[in-house]
């Protein structure tokens, strides 16, 4: 019997839901810590590293139900470019709480004025290749590739800058957990990635990597490669976890894709359960760069742990087996 858990993207509220999902199960017994793998994608590897490897998850989780403070803001106002800080330093000087869609809309205004300039951001010397490296997941796609072109375009943060926001948000973990795989896309070709421990990418860079929002954090350098965020190509790529008896996908956002990967899996035989997020938790999670409020965050965590827990009940006493055969039935069976 083999299991894998699956956790998509989606923010800083997305962080908060999925913890919330995990720790609900966990409380009525399910504990995926020691689950064979998990596959992260952007806010998903963070969650997946944090599950397999964070020393008190308890607490980390009780920080996730925080209420938000001006400090919350510092690793999103430090990746914009120096217009869209502008504006989000004067919203909160001015009580307007935070600004995300004129944030937002001034950080693509500039980039989109820098790419007609032609100022499409400074080459970058290539690092020594990774060996074996980052394992593709698909062939080239187009509009990825005009996504990256955007990303590499934008004014953001450094990249040193952004790495080190990463490297803190996963403290104290700093090496790869074995089971964790973590996605992430190639801004010149569009093409996926798979990495993991035995690719020879530091742990941290490959989670930044998964992470990396075109055109909100700079892309990210491996070898002689840049990547950007996993989840522009697909929120779970619960294809991933081929192969696996029981796999269980943790999806606070689904662009269309999930439905291929499940019936895909489901069809090779593994049995997929799909917690995605109830009524509340949608309500709490937002849309689009409203991922990224940190004023959102605790309300994210506490739905998760309500879905997560109903989950956990729905399944049955047969589910608190050391190996559940059964489905975990959350939003969707």
């Amino acid at each position: 019997m083999t299991r894998a858990l699956v956790l998509g993207g989606g923010g800083i509220t997305g962080i908060a839901w999925e913890a919330g999902v995990l720790m609900g199960l966990r409380d009525r017994g399910i504990d995926t810590a020691r689950w064979d793998l998990v596959v992260g994608t952007s806010a998903g590897a963070i969650v997946g590293a944090k599950v397999l490897a964070e020393p008190d998850f308890d607490a980390w989780f009780a920080g996730q139900l925080l209420q938000a403070t001006r400090d919350d803001d510092v690793p999103i106002r430090t990746m914009g470019g120096r217009v869209a800080a502008g504006f989000l330093r004067a919203g909160r000087s001015r009580g307007l709480g935070w600004m995300p869609r004129v944030w937002v809309a001034a950080f693509a205004l500039e980039t989109i004025v820098r790419l007609r300039a032609g100022r499409r951001g400074r080459p970058r010397a290539p690092g020594p290749a990774a060996r074996p490296g980052p394992q593709t997941m698909g062939p080239p796609a187009a509009d990825l590739v005009r996504l990256g072109t955007f990303g590499i375009a934008a004014r953001t943060a450094s990249e040193t800058l952004y790495l080190s926001v990463i490297k803190q948000t996963l403290q104290p973990i700093a090496a790869w957990p074995a089971a964790l795989t973590v996605t992430a896309i190639d801004v010149r070709t569009g093409e996926g990635v798979a990495i993991d421990a035995r690719a020879g990418v530091p742990f941290f860079v490959a989670v930044a990597a998964s992470c990396a929002v075109p055109g909100l954090m700079p892309p990210v350098t491996i070898g002689a490669r840049r990547y950007m965020d996993g989840g522009m190509a697909s929120q779970t790529h619960a294809d991933l976890a081929a192969g696996h008896d029981e796999v269980l996908v943790v999806a606070p956002l689904d662009l269309g894709r999930l439905d291929g990967e499940v019936s895909r899996l489901r069809a090779a035989g593994s049995r997929v359960t799909v917690i995605s997020p109830g009524p509340e938790a949608s309500a709490a999670l937002g849309r689009g760069v409203t991922l990224l409020d940190p004023a959102r965050r605790a309300r994210s965590a506490r739905a998760g742990l309500i879905d997560g827990r109903r989950a956990a009940e729905q399944a049955g006493p047969e589910a608190l087996e050391p190996a559940p055969r059964v489905r975990l039935a959350g939003s969707e069976g």
